[in-house]
């Protein structure tokens, strides 16, 4: 009989998963005829097409994991899957930091002769920093194909089918300086533009309320708004990345709590951070309600022209 908990992990993440690939798909779609009806590149949709595009990689590769963990009730990572994962993840977690960077420097007002600097380059560095992610991730893959996989495959092999000590698995993988670099320096990165970004708008935030007639100034709510979408971004990128290192390192916990926990979170991030996106964005807001609308006047009209054929 199939564990009923097997069962709701599998709703819920194919929940996430058509709720990320709608999200992503919308800002997709909505930052592409925002190029194409600009007639140019425009450095901020460009940053979000990559993401989405990425994203719906991810969400691929996390249903996937869904799938066989709920058919099989093991694990078993080959050598191609694991390295395509692992570019997929590092690419995800650089463009998510790029597209933190990309509000820090655009909202936060620090007066700092480099902060400056990329306030007015930062829209023609983006295309070269999408580049510089991707060449990276492809190059700390390769890197840890040649230099860890063979050590390392066996070890993960055995974890995952609950046959390895932790001393052993915590020697091969945590230590590794490539696991390491890729994981953390995003990270770093991410959570340096957060905290000046949320102190920036913190500031601004008791400047107006002091100047404000009322408490209800609707740029102060403005303001709190978009601090609340940097702050829900963040919980979420730093439970997804300490998600990804206890998958890596912690195997004192036992196997099914690890997946059963791992598994909704890894889902949660790029879906819910999507739905945020959307969320805090009027242009994909307005479109989002547009496509919904007409998907709801589609299925009236279906139902309606079913019902009609009946009588």
């Amino acid at each position: 009989m199939i564990n009923p908990i097997l069962i709701i992990q599998l709703i819920f993440g194919i929940v996430q998963f058509f709720v990320g690939i709608m999200a992503n798909g919308i800002i997709i779609l909505v930052s592409s005829l925002e190029c194409i009806k600009q007639k140019r590149v425009i450095a901020y949709d460009f940053l979000l097409t990559s993401l989405g595009i990425f994203r719906i990689f991810l969400h691929g590769l996390i249903i996937t994991c869904h799938l066989i963990f709920f058919f099989t009730l093991e694990l078993y990572v080959s050598h191609e899957a694991f390295l395509f994962f692992f570019f997929i993840n590092e690419v995800n977690l650089w463009l998510a930091t790029y597209l933190c960077v990309f509000y820090c420097i655009k909202i936060a007002n620090i007066v700092c002769p480099f902060f400056l600097w990329l306030k007015r380059r930062i829209s023609r560095l983006v295309p070269w920093l999408i580049l510089g992610s991707l060449l990276f991730s492809i190059a700390i893959s390769v890197a840890y194909n040649l230099l860890y996989w063979s050590e390392a495959k066996e070890e993960l092999r055995k974890f995952l089918i609950g046959n390895i000590s932790s001393q052993v698995f915590f020697y091969y993988l945590f230590p590794t300086p490539l696991l390491v670099v890729g994981l953390a320096t995003p990270l770093y990165i991410f959570n340096a533009a957060s905290f000046l970004l949320i102190y920036s708008l913190c500031s601004h935030i008791r400047q107006m309320r002091s100047i404000a007639t009322g408490f209800r100034d609707s740029r102060t709510e403005a303001h709190i708004r978009a601090m609340k979408l940097v702050f829900s971004f963040f919980i979420l990128y730093t439970s997804y990345y300490f998600v990804i290192l206890l998958s890596f390192s912690s195997i004192s916990i036992k196997k099914d709590v690890l997946i059963f926990f791992c598994f909704p979170v890894a889902g949660l991030y790029p879906s819910g951070h999507s739905v945020i996106l959307i969320l805090g964005n009027s242009k994909l807001k307005h479109y989002t309600k547009k496509f919904l609308l007409s998907a709801k006047h589609c299925l009236r009209r279906g139902s309606a022209l079913d019902s009609a054929e009946t009588q």
